[in-house]
């Protein structure tokens, strides 16, 4: 199968899985209910809620930035706000990460960093947040009796998190061996006689170096606290959409929700989440005694306002022709395994 042939039936499949879930959510619903529940939601609430949207983004892009800092020490905040918000405004708009390509490739003059030390990052990152994610998942499944939630949805996030502290211990213990073999290229009769043995090493150095990051305890402290922070702020939102809609949750509902919703965005489905999203944060809400209603308006209203500021501004951002000159020609976020290999 072709290149761009894989990529139409990942697509497809990602669209397949979408409609899936919105006919799970929608399923059963009373349509009457589900639309008072919706007219007599807060409007100063939600608008309230872009305060806390906007704190957390604040605190991941200075998060992103605290890393990058130690590659590039004179890099300056300010240098990080639009790759962040534009990579993550392209991820909700297009299949295949392809906000994250732009974010790596793209912006790599501005950000003063190889590709591959920027993808090392977005690899912390993601590790971050999931763990983050998963301890808030766990602290809320204690809270509830067996059998409320979907036992297989539990299960692969016991795996999920078995696998992502085997790979922080990866990192740990088998970076620096890593490292060594990459500075001495020359020792490496496999590689040393081939034209792509420069390439690789040069970009396999560059990603050693940044997950080497992972190796500071003390700078491990800090990422490890905007982390939190950052959670809490986007789990705020989460509670005050829930104190909009007037759901029937207890007050541990919202933040079950937010590690739901946002773990199930892990699985393959449409660009902005679509479904996967909204019936997986409706059923965290419903599992704390919303009712299916107010579950399935709470997970949409949510998605909306997790969605369309950060998209918008990205976007606007980038088709008002502001994205610099000298990264566009070098980004077609449609091509991905291209970029990655320049």
């Amino acid at each position: 199968m072709s290149s761009t042939g894989a990529k139409w039936l990942k697509m497809s499949l990602g669209f397949a899985v979408a409609g899936g879930f919105v006919w799970l959510l929608a399923r059963g619903l009373d349509v009457g209910e589900l639309g008072r529940v919706f007219v007599g939601s807060s409007i100063p609430m939600l608008l309230f809620a872009l305060v806390f949207l906007v704190t957390g983004w604040a605190i991941r892009i200075v998060r992103w930035w605290w890393m990058l800092r130690v590659l590039e020490p004179n890099l300056s905040p300010r240098a990080c706000v639009w790759p962040f918000l534009m990579g993550m405004a392209v991820n909700n708009v297009l299949p295949f990460r392809a906000g994250d390509v732009l974010r790596a490739v793209g912006f790599r003059r501005q950000l003063r960093s190889p590709v591959m030390q920027v993808v090392g990052t977005l690899v912390i990152e993601r590790i971050l947040d999931l763990f983050v994610l998963l301890g808030i998942f766990f602290l809320g499944l204690f809270g509830l009796p067996d059998g409320v939630f979907p036992q297989d949805f539990v299960v692969a996030l016991t795996w999920l998190a078995g696998l992502s502290i085997a790979a922080m211990l990866a990192l740990v213990l088998f970076l620096p061996l890593l490292d060594r073999f990459l500075n001495r290229p020359s020792g490496n009769g496999f590689l040393a006689n081939r034209r792509t043995s420069k390439a690789i090493f040069e970009h396999g150095a560059h990603l050693v170096e940044a997950l080497g990051l992972v190796r500071s305890g003390p700078r491990m402290l800090v990422l490890v606290g905007l982390s939190v922070v950052a959670w809490a702020c986007e789990g705020a939102v989460f509670v005050v959409v829930a104190a909009a809609v007037h759901t029937g949750a207890t007050p541990w509902g919202p933040w079950f929700s937010l590690a739901t919703g946002t773990l199930a965005t892990s699985f393959p489905s449409s660009p902005g989440h679509i479904g996967t999203f909204d019936y997986f944060a409706a059923q965290g809400l419903a599992a704390y005694g919303a009712s299916p209603e107010e579950a399935a308006a709470f997970a949409l209203i949510v998605h909306a306002v997790l969605w369309a500021p950060l998209t918008v501004a990205g976007l606007f951002y980038l088709f008002l022709g502001r994205f610099h000159g000298r990264s566009r020609a070098t980004f077609n976020p449609l091509r991905k395994k291209d970029a990655l290999n320049r």
